[in-house]
Parts: structure tokens; C-alpha cells; sequence
């Protein structure tokens, strides 16, 4: 178990990385309330959950939302059940699997190990496999569980989905794209490359929730916390950018 931790709202945060830790809370004490929840115990779908960081703010926005947790890295996800089970949180369920378009097994790339930052790692080979020369993580991979988001949704009133998975963005959306009837209001934080560009486009998944009825709200992220000053240079080589999408209806 993890043994380092932060006061974060009324909970203990345990973390693997400080950095990382720090960054995300800043992060979450940006984020935009663009949407209320309605009834009293809404569904929240939290897709790259990480340590928990969003998780534990949407405990204390909404202390009787159900928040169903998704992490592939098996290390953070070990922080995120910790951080479930030392605070006692009710109503949470975490689920160790990546989402994609499939069921089975894929290689998730990143910074992949015990006291890493998680914060990049991708089943997209092109954004969680930082080769550049000095940058922590590079070239470490492991096989992890992938599941299809629809199985999890199906029958389901989802009050808010956040996404942010790491370049596969689109591939999810679109499997779940005859279900987003059923979702209130979306987060979604689209990573492009210009190699990616052709399958994982801010403009395509901001057209399809156009068209599923949500009103859109676009924002470019190159913001202090959008990626460590250390990524500067692979930024630079991949194309790496960030685009916030925050949808409601």
C-alpha cells in the first residue's frame, strides 16, 4: 500500500507521483461546472480516473452519486482503490480495464511502474509511447484488459461521462454513439497527433455530439497543467495538442 498522501477536499489522497498529484488537483479545482445533475443519486462515468483525483470532487459536489471508475495502469489503479477503501467511500466501483471499440486484451504504453506518473499512458501507441531521448516512461509497455464502454452504459441514465483516455477518444465515442442519448452532459478531452489526426479529430467528435443533440463548448488546452514541461520536445515532434469539449444538452 501506498504510504504518502495529500489532504484533498475532506479525503486522503494517496499518490504514486507528487508532481502528478499536484497537477491534477489543480486541474480539478479549474474545472468547468457547466451542468448540474439532476436527481439524487445521479450516475457519474468516469473514464482515465487515474489515482482519483476527479473522483474524490465528484463525492464532494454530489455525496450520493453513484461514480463508476475506469483505469488501465494497474499501479494507479492500485492508488485508486486505496484511495476508495482508506476514505470509505460509498457508492464507487472501479474497474481495472482500458476502453476501446473491443473486448479482450491490448498493450497499453507509458510510464508504467510503481511511483510513475500515469497521466500519459495510452493504449495508443503514438501519445503513451513518449520515445524521446531523457523523458521518464519511455518504451515501457504491459498488457492490460480493454473492454467496450457500451457493455458498462447499456440501459443506463448517465448524468456525466468524462473522457479522457488518451488519443482514443473517438473510437469510444463512436461505439457508444447510439447510446448517447441516454448521457446529460459530457467531458471530454481529445489528445491529437498529426499521425492520429485522421482517426482521433476534436472537429469529427465535436460534430458527432452536435449531432446527438448536445450543445458544444470548444477549448484549446495548452495551459500550465495541459503536459510536463519535460514533453516539450516530443510535443514538438508528434504534434501533440489538447482539445477540451464540454457538451450538455
Amino acid at each position: 500500500m501506498l504510504q504518502h498522501h495529500l489532504k484533498f477536499r475532506s479525503f486522503k489522497l494517496f499518490y504514486q507521483d507528487l508532481d502528478a498529484a499536484e497537477s491534477m488537483i489543480r486541474q480539478i479545482e479549474e474545472f468547468p461546472s457547466f451542468f448540474t445533475p439532476v436527481g439524487d443519486s445521479p450516475l457519474i462515468v468516469d473514464c482515465g480516473a487515474n489515482i482519483g483525483v476527479s473522483m474524490l470532487e465528484w463525492k464532494t459536489r454530489w455525496p450520493q452519486s453513484q461514480v463508476l471508475c475506469f483505469e488501465p495502469d494497474p499501479f494507479a489503479f492500485a492508488a485508486l482503490e486505496q484511495n476508495v477503501d482508506v476514505n470509505d467511500i460509498p457508492g464507487v466501483r472501479c474497474i481495472n480495464a482500458a476502453l476501446s471499440d473491443t473486448d479482450g486484451k491490448t498493450t497499453l504504453y507509458g510510464d508504467i511502474c510503481a511511483g510513475g506518473d500515469a497521466r500519459g499512458n495510452s493504449i495508443e501507441p503514438v501519445w503513451g509511447n513518449r520515445s524521446v531521448d531523457g523523458v521518464r516512461g519511455s518504451g515501457k509497455q504491459t498488457t492490460v484488459n480493454c473492454t467496450r464502454l457500451s457493455t458498462h452504459l447499456a440501459s443506463k441514465k448517465i448524468a456525466f461521462l468524462k473522457l479522457d483516455i488518451e488519443g482514443v477518444e473517438q473510437s469510444v465515442l463512436t461505439e457508444i454513439n447510439d447510446l448517447l442519448g441516454n448521457i446529460d452532459a459530457i467531458y471530454a478531452e481529445v489528445h491529437e497527433t498529426n499521425e492520429t489526426i485522421e482517426t482521433n479529430s476534436a472537429v469529427a467528435i465535436e460534430s458527432q455530439l452536435r449531432a446527438a443533440g448536445f450543445q458544444v463548448e470548444s477549448e484549446s488546452r495548452f495551459d500550465e497543467h495541459a503536459l510536463p514541461a519535460h514533453l516539450d520536445a516530443w510535443r514538438r515532434e508528434v504534434g501533440a495538442r489538447q482539445v477540451q469539449l464540454l457538451a450538455w444538452r
